[in-house]
């Protein structure tokens, strides 16, 4: 071999030195091909039926956590039980090696699955051969000792929610417990032990809680679970072994049965059920809840509403309102409102009427409600009036389908009519949201949801709401109701050829339409959970009526009446909605039960609904809340639970009617649930009419305010507005100003704010009156008026045939 000369070696090494540098020095190792955790799945246990076949798929991490693909060896420790192919598919009984492509079943038994590779080895999974299972069944383990008491540790109970409960055999109270019991089943022989583990689901987890028994010597589930309750309801729990599952079981949560409403939070006796404060003193309303077995329910799911949540609005979720039984109300203006908090399908008493069992009525109970709602009276922290926002319209060219109409969105502090925005289709009626946000536009071609906060902005405040149903595709007719969390609306078509009544439901960016076939309606109103609407169909060649019964959880519902019913008004917690009617010369009551629709039967200590005491039939009706109601020498001061005042007008005065809702009292009713209850007239105060002396008069609106001293009367044919005062008994007027030419201007539509301070009337002259309502100091305050729109002759209409003069005679407040 030749010899390298010193000078050639060193040159070769620096060379490689130089090499390796530019390289960026030494290779890094490879991973580690040897395994430290090999995981086999399924883990831990797996049930398997003889004859069938189940695939274990392992992956291994090296020393460093990386995943890497050794090849693995699969193993069981029985082979007479359980065979497995080198891909890791396990045989119950034995396999055809080496094809692998039969399994013989074998015989039952346990055998223990591991994966290894290169001297690692996975935890095993215990695989239970068994019998093929046919059926599997649920049933309650009996306790060793008698089970504890419903309510162990019981806390004092409202003397509203003291009623005769019973122990319920089929339901538990949230701090009970049950232990269930799984049994598979081969051709009737009992093969549970040799099943293994079983998996148990429930269908509404909010309902109960299964958690499985655990064999402390296995480290494995039994074929036993606990379940514990937690939302009252019921609901079907299945247990599931080998990919066969058991016919359901029905789990009750004890459904709660009673709620009591009081101010504060330290139960007292009686509870107090008002509060008046003034603007911007929150209020912490406590709801105590009890289900049928006389137990407290902690957190229970209750629906919060106000009858003016402008005035008086209940906290949401994150305040606790929603999941709990203490709700933190605020008052952001002034104004009087009625709270409310039921228990309401499908959110609480989950799952009823299931019942698959066919137990009592009790057990399959519908919505429950308080017993007597709170009153809030909010008053104004100072002598500024809030801010308001009037919308004003037409709608003079309603069936002109060749007609624009524009619609004004106007301050309370500005009174100008501002600029005027075009609306899609002719407008016949607006109704507000209770909240605000939203509001609802009747067309006779095409109804609409506006948004108010869009109005100046680069936005459309309005959409339209599609319906398949109709020749145009959209939802027609005129606005009758909207819910109470504005989510909802119902519209009523009497001039198309096929009268229906639309709802609306706005919840998602796609409204989606209901239709109902009925002909003829004329008035509307949600109950104040919005479970349910009440519809009234009047044909005008009768003197009888239908009501209607919508609801989202079950078919709709219909009801004859045996008078022209016109008014609806839901009593202010909601238990029942009052319908008055009749004829001009005689009034006519029913009541209905909101929870299952029954008519109201009279008892010994509630005289039926007769308003025989009342001159004619109310015009108009309102809830008011009771504890607002001013008292005197008209009006003693009533005190039961379960009291309602309404309050209406009809052409000659105010009409005052005064509700008692209770509990079922028949000796034969055991349980005596809160569904129905008995609904009729205070023994001791009968139906009263207050006359104004004014003659008879055309009422088109009638206003309270918030303390309701004060009652505002809007008449077609009265230049002014009739107050009338129970602190004086008297009848005032605020005559409405013509500044135009002096001539005598009559109302034709108005609204009030939401504190009472002004009413804005349309009237015949043609402008929008801004009334101030204030005590000593009351008046017409300003005119507005409206300049002609483009290519018009009027503030509101242009044709595109002939031309036609619009006023404004349609204004909505936003609350």
């Amino acid at each position: 071999m030749r010899r390298l000369r010193s000078s050639q070696v060193l040159c070769s090494v620096i060379g490689a030195i130089l090499f390796l540098g530019s390289c960026g020095g030494n290779k890094p190792p490879a991973p580690s091909p040897f395994p430290a955790k090999i995981t086999l799945t399924p883990a831990t246990s797996a049930s398997l039926q003889e004859g069938s076949a189940l695939r274990f798929i392992a992956s291994a991490l090296n020393g460093a956590g990386t995943a890497i693909t050794p090849d693995f060896v699969f193993t069981s420790d029985n082979p007479s039980v359980l065979t497995l192919s080198p891909a890791g598919v396990a045989c119950g009984g034995t396999w055809n090696a080496p094809a692998y492509s039969v399994c013989t079943p074998g015989r039952d038994g346990v055998a223990n699955v591991t994966a290894s590779a290169l001297g690692a080895t996975s935890p095993p999974t215990v695989v239970f051969v068994h019998r093929p299972i046919d059926n599997i069944q649920i049933s309650v383990v009996p306790p060793v000792n008698p089970p504890p008491p419903a309510c162990p540790t019981q806390v004092a109970l409202p003397q509203a929610c003291l009623i005769a409960f019973n122990a319920n055999p089929y339901c538990l109270s949230q701090n009970q417990a049950e232990t269930l019991q799984a049994t598979a089943l081969s051709q009737g022989t009992d093969i549970t032990s040799t099943v293994g583990p079983f998996t148990w689901t429930e269908e509404a987890t909010s309902v109960v809680t299964v958690k499985p028994t655990i064999d402390l010597t296995t480290d494995l589930a039994t074929n036993q679970a606990t379940a514990t309750p937690d939302t009252p309801g019921e609901t079907q729990v299945f247990a599931s072994a080998s990919g066969v599952s058991s016919q359901p079981f029905a789990f009750e949560t004890c459904p709660i049965q009673c709620i009591a409403l009081q101010v504060g939070q330290t139960l007292t006796e009686p509870p107090p059920t008002s509060f008046a404060v003034s603007k911007g003193t929150a209020q912490t309303i406590t709801a105590t809840a009890v289900d049928v077995q006389g137990c407290a329910v902690t957190k229970p799911p209750l629906t919060w509403t106000s009858s003016q949540p402008a005035s008086v609005a209940p906290g949401s979720s994150t305040t606790g309102c929603a999941a709990g039984s203490t709700c933190s109300a605020t008052t952001p203006e002034a104004g009087g409102a009625s709270i409310t908090a039921s228990c309401t399908p499908p959110s609480c008493n989950v799952g009823f009427p299931l019942n698959p069992l066919g137990l009592p009525a009790p057990f399959a109970p519908q919505p429950v409600y308080p017993v007597t709602a709170i009153s809030g009276l909010v008053s104004l922290a100072s002598s500024t009036p809030a801010t308001f926002n009037v919308l004003a319209t037409s709608f003079d060219c309603a069936t002109n389908a060749n007609c624009s109409v524009s619609m004004y969105d106007i301050s309370t502090t500005k009174n100008v009519s501002g600029d005027a925005i075009p609306t899609p289709t002719p407008p016949n009626s607006l109704i507000f949201a209770p909240g605000g946000t939203k509001a609802y536009m009747g067309g006779q071609y095409g109804a609409m949801l506006v948004t108010p906060a869009s109005f100046g902005s680069a936005n459309s405040p309005f959409k339209a709401l599609p319906a398949s149903a109709t020749p145009t595709g959209e939802v027609t007719g005129k606005a009758l109701a909207v819910s109470p969390n504005g989510d909802m609306a119902i519209f009523s078509d009497t001039v198309s050829s096929l009268n229906q009544v639309y709802v609306v439901n706005t919840t998602s960016s796609t409204p989606v339409a209901t239709a109902l076939n009925i002909s003829g309606a004329t008035a509307a109103a949600f109950s104040p959970d919005g479970m349910k609407a009440f519809i009234i169909a009047c044909p005008c060649s009768t003197s009888t009526s239908t009501l209607y019964i919508y609801s989202t959880l079950q078919a709709l519902q219909s009801i004859p009446l045996s008078f022209a019913a016109d008014n609806i008004a839901f009593s202010s917690s909601g238990t029942f909605a009052l319908l008055t009617g009749g004829s001009s010369s005689s009034a006519s009551a029913i009541g209905i039960n909101t929870c299952d629709n029954s008519v109201s039967a009279p008892s010994p200590g509630n005289p039926a609904l007769s308003l025989s005491s009342l001159p004619a039939e109310p015009i108009f009706l309102k809830m008011v809340p009771s504890a607002n109601v001013p008292t005197g020498s008209l009006i003693p001061n009533l005190n039961p639970d379960g009291l309602d005042f309404f309050f209406g007008i009809d052409s000659t005065g105010l009409d005052i009617i005064a509700t008692n809702s209770a509990l079922p009292g028949s000796p034969n009713n055991l349980f005596k649930t809160l569904c129905p209850q008995t609904v009729g007239l205070v023994p001791t105060f009968a139906p009263i009419h207050i006359p104004f002396g004014q003659g008879s008069f055309d009422p088109i609106a009638f206003f309270l305010s918030p303390d309701n001293t004060q009652v505002y009367v809007v008449a077609s044919d009265r230049s002014a507005i009739l107050v009338y005062s129970f602190n004086t008994g008297s009848v005032s007027a605020i005559p409405l100003t013509n500044s135009i030419t002096g001539e005598t201007v009559f109302p034709v539509a108005a609204d009030i704010t939401a504190d009472g301070t002004l009413i804005y009337v349309a009237a015949s002259d043609g402008t929008l009156h801004q009334i101030s309502t204030a005590s000593g100091a009351s008046a017409d305050l300003s005119q507005i008026g409206f300049s002609p729109v483009r290519n018009g002759t009027n503030g509101f209409c242009v044709s595109s045939v002939s031309p036609i003069n619009c006023s404004v005679d349609l204004v909505a407040i936003k609350p």
